[in-house]
C-alpha cells in the first residue's frame, strides 16, 4: 500500500518521540532539584510557633498514634518506628486487613493522633480524625494546605508542599518535617542513643 506524503511512519514516530524525551539522568536531576527546592522552602517558611506547639503536644501526650493512608503511609510508619525508641506508648493505624477502625478505637482522652495527609484527603483519614476528636484526643495534621476539612479538625497544623509528578508527591519535605518533630522531641526527652537504632 502506498503511503501518502503527509502520513507519518509509526516506527519513525516512535523513534522521534524517544529521542525527544529527556534522558533518565536528567529526569532524576530535575526531580531531585525540585525536592531540594521544596526542602529549602520548608526551612525558610516553617511556622516555628506551630512546630513548637506540636512538639509540646507530643511531649505531654499519654500515647501517640500515627495515621497515614496510601502515599502518606511511609511517613507515618517512619515516625512510628522512631517514636518506639522513646518511653511513649505508640500506635500505628495501618488499616491492615481493613482493621483501621479496630485500631482507632484504642485512642483515648489524653492521647495524641498525628495524621499525615495531602489533598485530596482519604475519606477514612477524615473519619478517623473526627472519631479521635470525639474521644478527646489531641490532633496534629501534617498536610499541604491550611484550607480544608483536615486543618479545621486539627489542633495544630504543619504545612509542607512537596513537588508532584504524575499525581505522586515527593516525600522529601514531608519526611524531613516528620523526622524534625522526632528529633525535637528526643532533645526535650533527653533521649539517649540506643544500640541498633541505625540498623537497616
Amino acid at each position: 500500500m502506498r503511503r501518502l506524503a503527509g502520513d507519518a511512519d509509526p516506527l519513525f514516530q516512535g523513534v522521534a518521540a524517544a529521542t525527544a524525551q529527556p534522558d533518565n539522568a536528567r529526569i532524576a536531576t530535575e526531580f531531585l532539584n525540585e525536592s531540594i527546592a521544596a526542602m529549602q522552602r520548608l526551612q525558610s517558611l516553617l511556622d516555628a510557633e506551630a512546630f513548637g506547639r506540636a512538639v509540646h503536644m507530643m511531649l505531654r501526650a499519654d500515647a501517640i498514634w500515627l495515621l497515614g493512608s496510601q502515599w502518606s503511609f511511609p511517613i507515618a510508619a517512619c515516625l512510628e518506628y522512631a517514636l518506639r525508641h522513646t518511653d511513649k506508648r505508640v500506635g500505628l493505624i495501618s488499616g491492615l486487613g481493613g482493621m483501621q477502625w479496630g485500631e482507632a478505637r484504642s485512642i483515648r482522652r489524653g492521647d495524641l493522633l498525628i495524621a499525615v495527609s495531602c489533598a485530596p484527603h482519604a475519606p477514612e483519614t477524615l473519619e478517623i480524625l473526627e472519631d479521635a476528636r470525639s474521644r478527646g484526643a489531641g490532633l496534629i495534621a501534617i498536610t499541604d494546605s491550611l484550607i480544608g476539612r483536615l486543618p479545621d479538625l486539627a489542633d495544630c497544623c504543619l504545612v509542607v508542599q512537596d513537588p508532584c509528578r504524575f499525581g505522586f508527591r515527593s516525600l522529601s519535605g514531608t519526611l524531613g518535617l516528620a523526622q524534625s518533630l522526632f528529633f525535637a522531641l528526643a532533645y526535650r526527652l533527653e533521649l539517649e542513643p540506643t544500640p541498633g537504632t541505625q540498623a537497616g
